[in-house]
C-alpha cells in the first residue's frame, strides 16, 4: 500500500493523512488510519476509488443538514459507512446555541471560538470519538473547509497519541495553504459571507485562515482546566478504553 501525507485527489486539495508525526513514545503516527479533509463534494470516480483502495471504510460528516442538501457527500456510497454527525444545533449543547448553526454570529477569533465549542459540544466530541474508536479500516472525517470542526478533532486525536503541540499546530496551520485551490468551491458553499460589497471573495477573510496561535490557545485552555487531552475527553463521556483504542490505532 502506498500512503500519502496529502492525497492526490482531483476534487479535494485538503485531504490529509494523520500519519507520519513523531510521538513522545519514540515512534511516528501510522498512515492509513485517520484522514482529515474538506467536504467530499462532487468527487470523481477516480477520487472515490482511490479512497476505497486507501482503506477508507467510514466517513464522518460534521456539516449541517442544509449543507448536505445543497452539497451532498460523495462518500455516501457503496463500500463506505457514511455517518452524519453535525456539531451545530445539537439538543444536548451546553449554551452558545442562540445563534443557531451560524458560528460567524459569535465570532471572536478562532482560539476563543474553539474554546467555546469544546465546552458547548461535548456530546458531539463523545459521539465522534466513539465512531473513530469503532472503525475497522481507515476513517475519513470532514466539515466544510476541513479546518475548524475537523481541525479540533484532528488536534485531539494527535494529542492523545503523544504528538507534540508544535506538530499539532503545524497540522492545523497548513490547512490555509492546502485550501487555496478550493476557495471558489468554498465561496459557493458559504455564499455572500466571504464576499466584499462588489461580490468578490475576500482573500484575507478570517474564516479562511488557520493561525497556529488558535490551536495553541485552545490547548493552553485544555491543559489549564483539564491538565490533559485525555481528561478533557473523559469529561465529554469518552471512555478510557475508547481513547486507548484510538491511540493504539494511530501509534500501535
Amino acid at each position: 500500500m502506498k500512503y500519502y501525507k496529502n492525497l492526490p485527489l482531483d476534487r479535494m486539495s485538503n485531504c490529509r493523512d494523520l500519519g507520519g508525526y513523531p510521538t513522545k513514545y519514540g515512534t511516528a503516527t501510522n498512515f492509513g488510519v485517520f484522514l482529515r479533509s474538506e467536504a467530499p463534494v462532487e468527487l470523481t470516480k477516480r477520487d472515490i476509488d482511490m479512497l476505497l483502495n486507501y482503506g477508507v471504510t467510514k466517513s464522518l460528516d460534521f456539516r449541517g443538514d442544509g449543507d448536505l442538501l445543497t452539497f451532498p457527500s460523495s462518500l455516501d456510497t457503496k463500500g463506505i459507512e457514511y455517518v452524519h454527525l453535525p456539531m451545530f444545533g445539537r439538543a444536548d449543547a451546553l449554551g452558545f446555541e442562540s445563534n443557531g448553526d451560524d458560528p460567524s454570529k459569535n465570532f471572536t477569533g478562532w482560539g476563543r471560538n474553539y474554546i467555546l465549542w469544546i465546552e458547548c459540544y461535548k456530546g458531539w466530541v463523545r459521539d465522534v470519538f466513539r465512531e473513530l474508536a469503532s472503525t475497522n479500516g481507515a476513517c475519513q472525517f470532514n466539515c466544510n473547509a476541513g479546518k475548524d470542526r475537523t481541525g479540533i478533532i484532528s488536534a485531539l486525536i494527535l494529542a492523545v497519541s503523544g504528538v507534540d503541540l508544535s506538530d499539532i499546530a503545524f497540522d492545523y496551520n497548513i490547512s490555509r495553504a492546502m485550501l487555496k485551490p478550493r476557495f471558489s468551491q468554498l465561496e459557493k458553499q458559504w455564499g455572500d459571507y466571504l464576499k466584499d460589497k462588489s461580490g468578490k471573495l475576500i482573500q484575507n477573510h478570517p474564516f479562511l485562515y488557520t493561525p497556529k496561535e488558535a490551536i495553541i490557545q485552545l490547548f493552553q485552555y485544555i491543559f489549564s482546566k483539564y491538565s490533559t487531552a485525555e481528561k478533557y475527553l473523559l469529561s465529554c463521556g469518552v471512555s478510557e478504553s475508547e481513547t486507548e483504542t484510538i491511540k493504539k490505532k494511530l501509534v500501535g
